[in-house]
């Protein structure tokens, strides 16, 4: 039997002792690493507050904790660890019933410490203890995976696929592979390959075309279950390098604003006396000026969207049709002939949100990790916020079977309004969703009355910004020499009369100056 120790100190050593026990733990855990036949890179996160603070029952499971991050969770421990108990027992009845203590010891007690570099935090468990968590909780995601194959209920589908709640794939294979050696082989690698296959296919928001015997799921390089499913759904293409592009504001050519207001002068040449200062106020450092501003009434916060018009604008205003793919997600294409979007279907289900949100969670964790090179199903979602703003974009997908399922338009519309949009992006060539992007965008952009619209918004959005900050200014100013007059009774040395007729609530009871 392993130690109960832990392998490795999990503070800096303090003391003697602690450097003394370093020297002891540090070659055992390295040593355990190299005699495993696998390797394993950090593929489970504990995910930050800034993400799970969105939607707390989205991340964090809410029925059953499994592996050592929520198994000890106090809140739902007392409800889950019988019941935990009363599956592995319906599990094992049929095939074992007094040696699976036997298993574990030998199996996975010298297997968990090199289970546990798939986490991004250490913990500070024994061996034996975190070998008896991944052994009663794998057993449960048998289960559910099982439940899922025969069309069973089970209320644990959202649990399982969480970031945090992955049990590592190695010790499925690995306990799996020695309850096989005491059966007649009904546990064997193909065994839970279908099942992972399975769940994958029907709980998956795409539907995926290829016959689920033709996938290469590649059951020795995946890393656990929600991984599986990352990886039928992402794979086929070699790896790119997107980045989105986003939309922060609406761009101001302040050459366009100063070439209208000279003209309107020349037209209009009794207006000179207007116009002169607006001229004068245009040539100002609006760089500075702009972070006054700022400072002044504050920056309104703006959301991230990717750079493309909904649906409803695309078939409406640009006469584009909109079709399936038999694809995924790297296969969405625009034919600038045919004016055709050719999107994949999205099946929508009860789970379908929770099972989205870590996928995008996932992906860019592993982004972030080193452990991923491109940012596709990232790409994909930030795509589908983009093009989804109300109902009448989800009723058009709808009805050219692009989006499916039973959940309502309304809520589809909340779905991917309340995903936050990615901030994470890759410098490079741009991905070929992003190229098909630009292709919508620059078709829609040369449409006349958009062009037209568009040049008008620009000139009065710049329009109205110059004037608010030049009536900011002016107010300082006026506010300026108020205070000026005020103090030194400047009022007949400007030719502009009493300032209490202009500000009577400001000078009214002023002791400076009735005194």
């Amino acid at each position: 039997m392993a130690s109960s120790e832990p392998p490795f100190l999990y503070s800096p050593p303090s003391s003697t002792e602690d450097l003394q026990q370093w020297l002891i733990d540090i070659p055992q855990a390295l040593q355990s690493l190299l005699s495993s036949d696998t390797t394993l890179p950090v593929c489970i996160f504990k995910l930050p507050e800034t993400r799970t603070s969105e939607k707390p029952d989205a991340y964090l499971p809410q029925h059953i904790g499994l592996g050592p991050i929520h198994h000890f969770r106090t809140d739902i421990y007392s409800k889950q660890e019988k019941l935990k108990l009363v599956t592995a027992n319906i599990i094992l009845k049929p095939y074992i019933t007094s040696e699976f203590e036997k298993i574990v010891q030998e199996s996975l007690i010298d297997l968990a410490p090199v289970a546990e570099y798939c986490y991004d935090l250490p913990f500070d468990i024994e061996n034996d203890v975190l070998a008896w968590v991944f052994a009663i909780d794998a057993l449960v995601v048998v289960d559910v995976l099982s439940k899922v194959r025969d069309g069973r209920r089970t209320e644990y589908l959202e649990d399982v696929i969480m970031v945090e709640n992955q049990i590592p794939l190695v010790i499925l294979v690995k306990l799996l592979s020695a309850l096989n050696e005491h059966l007649t082989g009904d546990l064997d690698d193909l065994f839970l390959t279908n099942l992972l296959l399975n769940f994958s296919e029907t709980r998956s928001p795409f539907k995926f075309i290829i016959p689920k015997t033709q996938f290469d799921l590649g059951i020795d390089n995946r890393f656990h279950l929600l991984d599986c499913m990352y990886h039928l759904i992402v794979k086929h293409t070699v790896p790119r390098n997107p980045m989105l592009r986003m939309n922060f504001a609406v761009d101001i050519n302040i050459e366009n604003v100063q070439n209208v207001v000279q003209t309107a002068g020349e037209l209009f040449p009794c207006l000179n006396v207007f116009f002169q200062p607006i001229l004068l106020v245009l040539k100002l450092p609006w760089d500075k000026i702009g972070d006054l501003i700022k400072l002044i009434v504050g920056e309104i916060p703006v959301v991230l969207e990717i750079d493309i018009p909904s649906v409803s604008r695309l078939a409406g205003t640009a006469k584009i049709e909109f079709s399936t793919t038999t694809g995924g997600i790297r296969d969405i294409e625009f034919d600038e002939e045919k004016l055709t979007f050719c999107l994949p279907v999205l099946e929508l289900k009860s789970d379908s949100e929770v099972i989205l949100r870590n996928l995008v969670a996932y992906e860019e964790l592993l982004f972030k990790n080193g452990t991923a090179t491109n940012l596709d199903f990232t790409e994909y979602v930030d795509f589908m916020c983009g093009i989804v703003d109300g109902v009448e974009d989800v009723k058009i997908l709808r009805e050219k079977n692009i989006i499916l399922g039973d959940i309502e338009d309304e809520e589809i519309v909340k779905l991917f309004n309340g995903i936050t949009k990615s901030s994470a992006k890759v410098d490079g060539q741009k991905s070929k969703l992003q190229n098909t992007i630009q292709k919508v965008n620059n078709h829609y952009g040369n449409i006349p009355r958009i062009k037209v619209f568009r040049t008008a918004k620009m000139l009065f959005l710049a329009s109205w910004k110059t004037l608010v900050v030049v009536f900011s200014i002016l107010s300082i100013l006026l506010l300026i020499y108020v205070g000026v007059c005020q103090v030194y009774e400047c009022k007949n040395n400007f030719g502009l009369g009493n300032v209490r007729s202009v500000i009577p609530y400001v000078t009214l009871n002023n002791k400076l100056i009735d005194s």
